[in-house]
């Protein structure tokens, strides 16, 4: 009797060691099926083999299928938590998109040469560099950019200078040494009021370059960039200059 039951104890044990378990289904379509909820009050653990425990993940972290056949993974979601900025989609990835905001904190002013080109300084106060790529002091300023792509540029100033001068602002190529956005307009107003010069574009730019915002004069006047827009009733920051990726 002994030997019987011992062999047909061998003949059923494979059958449960390769069988599928339903829970709320009579054919279970997997190793484990459950037909319902499922409520899980601790970690869940992903990937792993029959000596090692799979991943829990870390906290922001959310689960990435890897296919038929494959455990899934724990990925970061588009480095929501640790950057400030927009997120964007380039080739099917979520990403923050490189964003850089700076705001003059002085007036700035350059000499009366002519058709020379002068950095601008007292770029100092950064609203936004989420990458941590720019750099800029009371007479030069430049940045990188993390990856080749299309960006929009922002650019609003203040200016003051001689009626019929044409300056002109935007960013310079340093690494080609030349303008790759740029506005230049005649200056209308009377000799030493206010004009406000804005440019709004898009363009391609290269991680492999420097950049850097800039002025130039067309004619030989003296002019200067405000800082603060300033009036009977108040006063309040007017220059700005943003670069931020579209794609």
């Amino acid at each position: 009797m002994m030997k019987k039951n011992l062999i047909l104890g061998v003949l059923v044990l494979p059958v449960f060691a390769y069988s599928q378990v339903g829970i709320n289904t009579p054919t279970p379509q997997k190793s484990l099926h459950v037909n319902g909820s499922l409520q899980i009050t601790n970690e869940l653990n992903v990937g792993g083999d029959a000596k090692t425990a799979g991943s829990a993940g870390t906290t922001g972290q959310v689960l990435k299928s890897g296919g038929p056949g494959t455990a899934p993974t724990w990925e970061n979601l588009a480095g929501v938590p640790n950057a400030t900025g927009t997120v964007i989609v380039v080739n099917g990835q979520f990403i923050v998109a490189q964003e850089i905001v700076v705001q003059l904190t002085a007036d700035f002013s350059i000499p009366n040469t002519g058709n020379s080109t002068y950095f601008i300084g007292n770029l100092t106060q950064e609203i936004v560099d989420n990458e941590n790529r720019y750099s800029g002091n009371d007479i030069t300023n430049s940045f990188t950019i993390s990856a080749d792509g299309v960006y929009q540029v922002d650019m609003n100033m203040q200016l003051t200078t001689n009626n019929g001068n044409r300056p002109v602002i935007g960013i310079w190529d340093d690494s080609e040494n030349k303008w790759v956005a740029r506005v230049n307009d005649d200056f209308t107003a009377p000799s030493g009021n206010l004009q406000t010069y804005t440019l709004l574009t898009s363009i391609p730019m290269l991680a492999s370059h420097t950049y850097s915002f800039r002025i130039a004069n067309r004619q030989a006047a003296n002019t200067t960039i405000k800082y603060l827009s300033s009036g009977a009733t108040g006063s309040g920051p007017i220059t700005q200059i943003s670069v931020k990726r579209l794609r």
